[in-house]
């Protein structure tokens, strides 16, 4: 994995933990679309964090 490609990654998985604060203090959602945001955003993070450790 090249440097670049890898902050990128690093960014996105910083932009969607906040995006979890966000929704989390806020509550802007009803409560069925959070948890799937939520769950989505999980996965994702989820994702990149083993792409990360491959490295």
């Amino acid at each position: 994995m090249e440097n670049e490609e890898r902050k990128k990654l690093e960014e996105e998985y910083k932009n969607l933990k906040l995006l979890i604060e966000f929704h989390s203090t806020y509550g802007v959602l009803e409560k069925s679309e959070y948890e799937k945001m939520v769950n989505d955003i999980l996965d994702r993070m989820n994702e990149i964090r083993k792409m990360l450790e491959k490295e």
